[in-house]
């Protein structure tokens, strides 16, 4: 339904580099990447707020690239709503409707269903000075659908919500997306939303598209630095194959070695990553895990958490670690603790260093 190709646009001293990546229709896709990655341009550029420097953008088939945002039948809700302050919520979702001239009965008809929809009926004469963020959220997308795009953007839609909110705003757009078949591209900035939600993640970085596909396999694979951090992976360690005596090869990181499943070529440099929460942590080697990759250090750091702990712990190299407090000793881990850490060799997955000038990583 949105296919992208070879998209490229420069604002100020920011480009979008041939960007091409596609949304089958009916599906829903999440972008994802740290804050300046130029995942709001790409949107804006999509919904035809900013002409393109080269590329092509198709919406269901038709090359919109250089039609108007009004023509191209994209629904767009921003992160902070931009609702219009002197309208009312009636005002606001009957906005794009009056402008692309519905008569007034089709589009009081329209704007109340959309109301009703989004359980928001009750609060049609208010000013969304009067609203909660919930309430400006549902707005906003009934805003949204005012004018029956057939692909919605969402930037960012449920960061500025409480959790309970959150959660049922998160429900109801999944339920709208799968009973209307509506194509939607979100950004976000939170993995549970991309389980929850999409069928496809495109991750991006500095104007340039890193990695796409399902959520499960972008996030268990990462092929970048910067996706293997999106991914959750907290631990992300530079080291270089080396071969060992057993006739493997090791990842030197630092003072110290470890092993992974995978075969590293020797001379090869990596981004070597780990999750903190694959990381088991004892007072002193045991052997009951077998083989695999045993670290000594010393906890700095202590951090409560919902689930547990989350620890700093130096040694050869530093690692993240968390700890459940269903497993932790009694009494736990504290600062100045000296422990050892082990971590499964199937547990390490490894990420090759792009050969650039400068050991620059892209």
């Amino acid at each position: 339904m949105i296919a992208v190709e070879g998209l490229g646009i420069t604002r100020g001293a920011f480009n979008l580099s041939a960007i091409t990546f596609a949304v089958p229709a009916g599906s829903y896709t999440i972008l994802m990447g740290p804050s300046g990655a130029g995942k709001t341009l790409l949107l804006e550029t999509i919904a035809g707020f900013y002409p393109p420097s080269g590329g092509t953008v198709t919406v269901g088939g038709v090359d919109v690239t250089l039609d108007p945002p009004e023509k191209r039948r994209i629904g767009f809700a921003y992160q902070d709503y931009s609702l219009f302050p002197h309208l009312t919520v009636e005002g606001n979702v009957s906005f794009g409707l009056r402008m692309a001239g519905v008569p007034s009965r089709q589009r009081g008809e329209t704007v109340q269903g959309l109301l009703a929809r989004f359980n928001i009926l009750s609060l049609a004469g208010r000013y969304p000075g009067a609203l909660s963020g919930g309430e400006k959220q549902r707005v906003a997308l009934a805003r949204a659908l005012g004018t029956r795009p057939v692909v919605l953007l969402l930037d960012e839609p449920f960061a500025a919500l409480d959790s309970d909110t959150r959660s049922s705003c998160i429900q109801e757009v999944k339920t709208l997306q799968q009973e209307t078949g509506l194509t939607i591209l979100q950004v976000s900035h939170a993995r549970d939303e991309a389980y929850l939600l999409a069928d496809q993640v495109l991750v991006m970085d500095k104007g340039v598209l890193l990695q796409s596909g399902r959520p499960s396999e972008v996030f268990s694979r990462p092929a970048h630095r910067t996706v293997a951090s999106i991914a959750g992976f907290e631990n992300v360690l530079e080291g270089t194959a080396e071969a060992a005596g057993d006739g493997t090869n090791h990842l030197i990181i630092g003072q110290g070695t470890l092993v992974a499943d995978s075969a590293p070529k020797t001379g090869e440099k990596y981004f070597i990553c780990i999750r903190a929460g694959d990381i088991a942590l004892t007072r002193e080697k045991t052997g009951k895990e077998g083989a695999g990759n045993w670290i000594d250090g010393q906890v700095v750091s202590v951090i409560a958490t919902d689930l547990g702990s989350r620890l700093r712990v130096e040694g050869a190299f530093p690692l993240t670690v968390d700890v459940s407090r269903h497993l932790a000793p009694v009494p736990g881990f504290r600062n100045g603790d000296r422990v050892v850490a082990w971590i499964d060799p199937r547990d390490v997955h490894l990420i090759p260093v792009p050969a650039l000038p400068g050991g620059e990583d892209r």
